[in-house]
């Protein structure tokens, strides 16, 4: 393995899925009653009500696992349950704007599908865990863009966001972004996996010694 060239340094990724957990827990209680009005027949004109609220908390827990992780959405794994969470929306519309409530079938079976695509795809971003590469970046300096292979920039300067993704051979999604930090900017790099299959840094597509010997030049300067 590699190491990084000067000034890059690894950083923990800081995520708390606690909140996620303890939601999603919650959302499985109206599910699991969910389940027992699709196998009796009794307090049907409830049926449609308690599909709303369950999707209502499952998409609460959902957001609160993926907006901690950059370039969330573009992972696979969450794409399936956003597809999901759509299409129970969707269906739940239509059976309350048309009062079709004799389908309610369709609803309960695509909330009980979003459990499962969620449960994996909350589980993968929980256990991604791999650390960011970070280095001092001047805020006014350009990204050289021939420092970057096969990446998609959004920006060709600093800012305080995401700069760029890039998906590698295996599927993994790599993220640029800025950072701001005791009133220092950085560029940050993100590999949305486990560590322990994180690709090195050599196959991100990303001339890190040109980046570091550019930061090292502008604040020699200073």
């Amino acid at each position: 393995m590699e190491d990084l060239p000067a000034p890059w340094a690894e950083a923990s990724v800081e995520h708390n899925y606690t909140m996620t957990l303890f939601a999603f827990a919650w959302a499985l209680l109206p599910v699991g009653f969910m389940v027992l009005m699709a196998l009796f027949d009794r307090y049907e004109q409830h049926r449609l009500m308690l599909a709303s609220v369950s999707f209502l908390m499952l998409l609460f827990a959902f957001s609160t696992g993926v907006m901690q992780r950059r370039s969330a959405f573009l992972e696979p794994r969450i794409q399936l349950p956003v597809a999901t969470l759509v299409a129970t929306a969707a269906s739940l519309g239509l059976l309350w704007g048309l009062e079709l409530g004799e389908w309610w079938w369709v609803s309960y079976g695509l909330i009980f599908g979003t459990v499962a695509t969620m449960y994996v795809g909350l589980d993968h971003l929980a256990s991604c865990n791999a650390p960011t590469y970070s280095l001092p970046w001047p805020a006014a300096e350009a990204l050289p863009l021939d420092a970057f292979q096969g990446w998609q920039l959004q920006q060709g300067r600093w800012v305080n966001g995401n700069l760029g993704t890039k998906r590698l051979a295996n599927g993994t999604v790599i993220t640029l972004f800025g950072t701001l930090e005791d009133g220092s900017t950085y560029l940050c790099v993100d590999r949305l996996c486990p560590e322990a299959l994180a690709p090195e840094h050599t196959s991100l597509g990303i001339d890190l010694i040109h980046l570091a010997s550019q930061s090292e030049a502008f604040f020699s300067e200073e």
